[in-house]
């Protein structure tokens, strides 16, 4: 077996994986979402430039912390970032600037932050507010205050703009917006290291990642696909009722089928009954996403297998 199909088939746990999903809901939200491996794979993970996928363990790490910190990849919160080292294909979980400015602003001491540039002029070093830089200045760093109510003396970060400038990408565009960014974060993560202790921002990472090297790029929040929904969003009273109302039931039944199985039988002959029904767990492709009619065929042939 290939080392792309290692990382996609399905195992199970006495196989050192766990294809099973995890629920949460997400910090500010009111509906829970589902992660499982299969999906991080498809919908989150950025590959490494060799184009290697996160293996099972990556994913469940990327889970485990998305559920610890109540972080919605899904909305955009994090992103598994993949780069390739010495030792072979790493991953490395990031977030956006947003999510360390939603945290904080849902603490009832926040009290603002203030951040910009650290520019060398004709005059000297100019500690500036925003990311303002002139034509003939240079960058030397950036530096950011966050205040708290219950703090008397603010968070101060001041961080060297060498150390993190890839010099690519947004890097060479806005060079004054990024390095500010990452005093942010910094600054943010040191004046509330409950809410953000262990988390990056992409800005903090894309020189550790060799993202500037052009293996990472940004992706856009996806929408969470429906076939994941939970029951948490409940029906309306005035539903209709009849075929129409009665088919979201029967998928249901087929899925909660399909899992005790697979919860029963050994990985081989699951992944062997996925290939018959035409899932290309090969390609990452995870048999929840698939039409009713491969379903369908899934069950049967699990069935037989058992």
């Amino acid at each position: 077996m290939s080392d792309k199909a290692k990382t996609t088939a399905v195992q199970k746990p006495g196989d050192h994986g766990d294809e099973k999903s995890v629920e949460f809901v997400p910090f500010g939200a009111n509906t829970a979402i589902r992660l499982s491996a299969a999906m991080v794979r498809n919908f989150i993970a950025v590959p490494t430039r060799s184009g290697a996928l996160p293996n099972e363990r990556d994913c469940v790490r990327f889970i485990m912390l998305c559920r610890g910190k109540r972080a919605n990849p899904f909305e955009g919160d994090c992103f598994l970032i993949g780069y390739d080292s010495q030792s072979g294909p790493s991953f490395s979980l990031v977030c956006g600037i947003d999510l360390f400015l939603k945290r904080a602003e849902q603490s009832a001491d926040y009290d603002g932050c203030e951040s910009g540039v650290i520019v060398k002029t004709e005059g000297g070093i100019e500690e500036r507010q925003g990311s303002l830089v002139l034509e003939g200045e240079t960058i030397v760093g950036g530096w950011a205050r966050v205040y708290r109510k219950n703090h008397t003396k603010p968070e101060y970060k001041s961080v060297k703009f060498a150390t993190y400038n890839t010099g690519r990408s947004r890097w060479e565009k806005d060079p004054g917006g990024m390095i500010e960014k990452v005093a942010k974060s910094q600054a943010l993560r040191a004046a509330y290291p409950t809410a953000l202790g262990g988390l990056y921002t992409q800005e903090e990472m894309e020189r550790v990642t060799q993202a500037g090297e052009g293996n990472f790029v940004a992706r856009e929040p996806v929408a969470m696909p429906k076939l994941i929904e939970t029951q948490a969003a409940s029906e309306p009273k005035d539903a209709p009722q009849g075929p129409t109302a009665s088919e979201p039931a029967a998928a249901q039944s087929i899925d909660a089928d399909i899992r005790a199985l697979y919860d029963k039988l050994p990985a081989s002959k699951v992944n062997k009954a996925l290939k018959a029904a035409g899932v290309k767990i090969d390609e990452g492709e995870d048999w929840e996403a698939a039409t009713a009619d491969v379903k369908t065929a899934l069950l049967s042939l699990l069935k037989a297998a058992g």
